[in-house]
This record gives structure tokens, C-alpha cells and sequence, in this order.
């Protein structure tokens, strides 16, 4: 060999990377390996274990859930919340509501209709008619006389008698007054459980319902909301006059409870003004909160009277 030969660098082999062969072999081989009995790194001893264990611990967390529940169903009445009154949620001062009140538009506070075209006025009657159908069903329940109220243990809840209102021209064969431009609005206080009212100190009844407020009722005023309101809303109906009888309280859990309310006829409207309509309930425990709207319900009015032509024209 010479010496130019033996000086030359010599150059060292490259180590060879494993190749995709040998690694998907090996990813076989996790999978299954025929030599160890394995699968997935497990035997078949350790997949039962492992099954054995998870079925277990699942069972048993099934049976400790289906458990919490059964329990914590018997304390659950189906006649009353398990929290309700004072200091919970719900409260112990109701709100109020109204009606007509259109599904397909429950935002909207505005009862508008042309008294001379009967259309417009016709998705009102069709409220109020469904709002009052469950009256006609007189199972379950009795006439409260006397003294007798929904306080009484019985299942039977207070019957609710629609002729007052027949007799006052608020009935569905009357069109609820739309038709002749002096419309009925039902006016209703909401639900509470074990809610009843309480009765004013003999002489110390608001001024606005002195002189027809009645100790153990609700009484009900409606007005304008604001002083040119209080100008153009006319003559006001209320029926009854006393209110909303407080027999029909408290509310409870009944098979046909029939919710008391109010009707307020507005006989002598402005035409064509829109009018804005506060109606406020009156008792000892009830607070009129127009932040909260609680004790009251704010809604409008307009009634208008144009030939179909004139409405057109200005739709």
C-alpha cells in the first residue's frame, strides 16, 4: 500500500434506520403477539379482569345514582314546591297579567283593533275564548258559600262563575264588547302557592279603592298611565266591582282549579288615541313595584274607527 493510500480518510458506514417493514411489524405485533398471547399489550386474563372491574364499578355507581334520586324524589310534593314563599324565588308578592294576550305576538302590550272591520278585532275574541274555555269544565269542583273558600281541606276547588261577566256585556256572544268599541280585558293576579290576601286595617284602605274595597278581597284599579292617558281613557267598568273575591284563595294544587280573576270594561275610549293602561291590585301583603312589575301590568289600547278604505290608507 502506499503512502497517499494510507493517509486517505476513511469513511465510516452510515447506520441504516429501521425500515417501514420492521415498524409495521412491530404495530402487528402490539396489536397481536402470537409468542406472548397477547393483545394490545393484554392477555386474555387481564381483558377479563379489566371488564370484570369497570363493569362492577359502573354497576355500582348506577345503582348508588338510581339510589340519590329515589331519595330525593320522596321528599317532593305533588302538591306544593319544596321551597316557596318568603325568601325564595318565587316570592310571596305576585305579579299580575292580562288578557287578551296574543301567543303568536307575546312581546307586544298593544290591543288595537277597527271596530268597523271585524277582522282585526277577531285574534282578541279567539284569545279570550281559549283563555276561558276551562271554566265550562265543572268537575272537581263546588260553589263556595258563605265562609267557605279554597282554605278548606277538600279537594274540590272554588267554582268560578262566568255569568257576572255575561251580565255585563263581556261574553263571547257579546264579542267581549270589541265590537261596539268598548272592549273587556281580563285582569289577573299570578299564581302563588299558599298565597292569600290580606285585608287593609278597617279605615286604612288606599284612596284609590275606598269606598268599594272589601276586607279579604283583591281589589282592582285600572287608569291611565300617564295624566293626557288619565284624559282620553274614558268610563271604566270594573267587574266585580269589589274585585277578586278572596274565596278563590289560596292557590292550590287541585284537579281543576279554577284561577279567579277580574274584568275591566273600558266604556267610553277615545277613538283613535292610543291610550296607555296601568291597572294596579290592592291588599295588605300586595307591593306595587314598577321595576319588578310586581302588583301591576302595564298595557295599551287603541280603537280605532275607519272604513276599510281609510285603513288601508293608512297601514
Amino acid at each position: 500500500m502506499s503512502m497517499a493510500e494510507a493517509d486517505a480518510p476513511q469513511s465510516t458506514p452510515r447506520r441504516q434506520s429501521p425500515s417501514k417493514k420492521s415498524s409495521k411489524k412491530s404495530s402487528f405485533t402490539f396489536l397481536f403477539n402470537r409468542e406472548a398471547g397477547t393483545c394490545l399489550g393484554r392477555t386474555g386474563k387481564s381483558w377479563l379482569q379489566l371488564t370484570m372491574f369497570y363493569l362492577t364499578f359502573y354497576t355500582c355507581l348506577g345503582v348508588l345514582w338510581i339510589a340519590c334520586v329515589a331519595i330525593f324524589v320522596q321528599t317532593l310534593s305533588d302538591k306544593a314546591p319544596k321551597y316557596y314563599g318568603k325568601g325564595s324565588l318565587i316570592g310571596t308578592n305576585p305579579g299580575m297579567g292580562y288578557q287578551p294576550w296574543l301567543k303568536k305576538d307575546p312581546e307586544s302590550t298593544l290591543v288595537r283593533f277597527n271596530v268597523k272591520d271585524p277582522k282585526s278585532y277577531e285574534k282578541y275574541i279567539n284569545a279570550l275564548e281559549e283563555y276561558l274555555f276551562k271554566y265550562k269544565d265543572a268537575n272537581y269542583t263546588r260553589r263556595c258559600r258563605g265562609n267557605e273558600s279554597n282554605a278548606d281541606d277538600t279537594e274540590q276547588a272554588c267554582r268560578f262563575d262566568l255569568d257576572q261577566f255575561r251580565e255585563k256585556g263581556c261574553s263571547a256572544e257579546q264579542s267581549f264588547g270589541y265590537a261596539n268599541g268598548t272592549p273587556c280585558v281580563i285582569v289577573t293576579l299570578n299564581r302563588l302557592i299558599g298565597w292569600t290576601p290580606v285585608a287593609y286595617p278597617k279605615g286604612m284602605e288606599p284612596e284609590e279603592v275606598k269606598g268599594r274595597y272589601r276586607a279579604g278581597d283583591v281589589a282592582i284599579r285600572c287608569n291611565g298611565a300617564y295624566e293626557p292617558d288619565v284624559e282620553h281613557i274614558g268610563i271604566i267598568e270594573n267587574i266585580p266591582e269589589m274585585g277578586i273575591p278572596g274565596k278563590f284563595y289560596p292557590y292550590k294544587v287541585m284537579k281543576n282549579y279554577h284561577q279567579p280573576f277580574a274584568m275591566v270594561k273600558f266604556s267610553s275610549l277615545k277613538l283613535n288615541t292610543l291610550v296607555m293602561v296601568a291597572c294596579k291590585a290592592y291588599a295588605s301583603n300586595i307591593l306595587q313595584d314598577n321595576a319588578d312589575r310586581l302588583g301591576l301590568v302595564r298595557f295599551e289600547l287603541l280603537i280605532e274607527s275607519k272604513s276599510p278604505d281609510e285603513a288601508k290608507k293608512g297601514a
